[in-house]
């Protein structure tokens, strides 16, 4: 049985080997320089491996001026403390892979990596911080980035299946991302784009009222209705209410109705069993 196809891994080529980039991108390449020259500059670090008593590596200047370098480096942690920017920048450590720097003598020392840490300080400068909250802010902004690319990272190795774990944990690691996006946004006066919506609720009362009425018996008037009749006379007799219903005589004649209509006389041999009973 084959093994799947593996492409073939191209080797590296030297820059003159390489072709001329095409004529397309040229102004595109251009704007791009342009932008990038106006871009605020960050202060670079070298790591420099040293015989220390506490730490094998310094943080150093990539350069031999080394007063404005520091300067510029606490203006880009947001403090003016030199001891609060060498701290915070040995913390900034932390967060780095560590890489094997070999001696002569056979020896090493374990060191964060360089790149990792220039990055984490183009982050940490890019968010602006205006004083020592707001860096300690942005550097957990740092973090929580690296953490979320490294839980994507696992969650993708098994190309065919995530692990639901590790991609819950990666969901939960950028809601709280865009959390402290709009907490960072707030401390620097910014609007973020969170709404709020507020439900007001309003209550609806309906009443039905029925009007009797608006025939051609009464000419065509509609009957008021026997609340507003009676409102102002609360001492109506129990015949004064509603008005009598529309007959076939004229209008306003009530229809005669007799009291004692539908009741007879008991049949007489019924009186006569009953008398017949009660004299027995």
């Amino acid at each position: 049985m084959k093994g799947k196809a593996v492409p073939a891994v191209k080797r590296r080529r030297k820059g003159a080997d390489k072709p001329a980039m095409p004529a397309a991108l040229e102004p595109i390449a251009a704007k791009a320089k342009a932008r990038h020259r106006k871009r605020h500059a960050n202060p670079g670090v070298v790591i420099e491996v040293e015989k220390l008593s506490t730490d094998a590596y310094v943080i150093a200047s990539p350069h031999r001026d080394h007063d404005s370098w520091l300067a510029m480096l606490c203006e880009a942690l947001g403090t003016r403390s030199e001891a609060t920017a060498k701290v915070f920048a040995h913390q900034l450590t932390k967060l780095c892979s560590q890489n094997w720097h070999p001696e002569p003598d056979g020896g090493g020392e374990w060191c964060p990596d360089e790149t990792e840490l220039n990055m984490i300080l183009n982050f940490v400068a890019g968010v602006k911080p205006r004083n020592e909250m707001q860096a300690a802010l942005a550097a957990q902004m740092c973090a929580i980035h690296m953490l979320t690319m490294k839980a994507a990272g696992v969650a993708l190795e098994g190309y065919s299946f995530l692990d639901p774990r590790t991609t819950a944990i990666t969901g939960k690691l950028a809601k709280t991302f865009a959390l402290q996006m709009d907490t960072m946004a707030k401390l620097q006066g910014k609007k973020t784009t969170r709404q709020k919506i507020t439900v007001k609720y309003e209550r609806h009362e309906h009443q039905h009222v029925h009007f009797e009425g608006g025939g051609p018996e009464n000419g065509g008037r509609a009957l008021e209705p026997c609340d507003s009749r009676n409102s102002g006379n609360k001492q109506a007799g129990p015949d004064e209410g509603c008005p009598a219903l529309p007959g076939p005589d004229a209008p306003g004649v009530v229809v005669p109705m007799p009291r004692q209509q539908g009741q007879e006389a008991l049949p007489h041999t019924w009186r006569g069993k009953r008398l017949g009973r009660s004299e027995g």
